[in-house]
């Protein structure tokens, strides 16, 4: 590989590994990504990347004591390789007009480069037939939609990186039946999504019980020098479902439910069925259908 063809790539890598803001990276922390991808290089290197990729790129610092610390600055564009297509595009302005009703808006903040990409990209092609696509797709939602809770941007950031990095959390938290904030130190274990609030599913100091607490609630969180208490006997996947904690109390024996639709909405649910044991049988003389599963 040429020495050109190295600096390239090594730079694209600085690039993929800088993370927009709030989240910043060090120069030594850069270095040691590099490393650790098989390049050598020397901490004034980086600096000297790091100075002329923010010509060209939306890069920012700050110097906080005698750390310097870079970053994307918060509204910068997506940069893609290779470029998103128009039909991609077409996904993203599905995806945000279906997801705007169902997350909390510093969720959708997350992801709001990638929209805004989006659009950038079916502008550019507006002499193309794509572009009209969006107009003719629309999100019907079931029932009236409750507006969503308002996360702080920077929790849930912090939240989720230590989900991602396993570190644990000390947080300020106002539950919903008291008038003053408490103090945990919180062991994150998942996020669950429900009906657009947002949970942290955790344990607390040194106990092995799960608990759970809703993001818009936290006042303030910050990451703990306290080591992380990992719990490997848990599933998600089992405490939600299994276990139906997020759930309305269940009889585990199945129900054999009957129930008489006029035909018209009994031809509805033979194309969507409630269950897999669903079971018209057609009622003379009116031709109504009496629908029968187990629930």
């Amino acid at each position: 590989m040429s020495r050109s063809d190295e600096t390239l790539y090594r730079q694209w890598v600085m690039l993929s590994r800088i993370p927009r803001y709030p989240r910043k990276i060090t120069v030594p922390e850069l270095k040691n990504i590099l490393e650790g991808e098989g390049y050598t290089v020397n901490t004034r290197t980086v600096q000297r990347d790091l100075n002329k990729l923010s010509i060209s790129f939306p890069l920012s610092n700050d110097l906080q004591g005698r750390k310097q610390y870079w970053y994307w600055i918060e509204n910068a564009a997506v940069q893609d390789l290779p470029g998103m297509e128009p039909v991609t595009a077409l996904a993203f302005e599905m995806a945000e007009s279906y997801l705007k009703p169902l997350l909390p808006q510093a969720t959708l903040e997350l992801i709001q480069p990638y929209f805004n990409r989006a659009k950038e990209v079916l502008g550019e092609h507006s002499e193309s037939k794509l572009r009209t696509w969006p107009n003719k797709v629309e999100v019907i939602e079931r029932g009236p939609v409750l507006l969503k809770p308002t996360i702080k941007a920077e929790i849930q950031q912090l939240i989720y990186q230590s989900l991602l990095e396993e570190f644990a959390i000390r947080t300020h938290y106002l539950p919903r039946d008291r008038q003053d904030e408490k103090q945990y130190l919180i062991h994150p274990l998942g996020i669950v999504s429900r009906m657009g609030v947002l949970y942290l599913i955790c344990t607390l100091w040194d106990y092995k019980d799960i608990k759970q607490f809703a993001l818009h609630r936290f006042i303030s969180a910050k990451k703990s020098e306290e080591p992380f208490q990992k719990s490997d006997d848990f599933s998600l996947q089992a405490y939600t479902q299994e276990q139906q904690q997020f759930a309305y109390p269940t009889n585990k024996t199945p129900i054999h439910l009957k129930v008489l639709f006029e035909k018209n909405i009994a031809k509805h649910l033979a194309e969507t069925p409630l269950s897999n044991t669903q079971k018209l049988t057609p009622q003379q003389p009116n031709g109504n259908q009496r629908v029968s599963f187990l629930c």
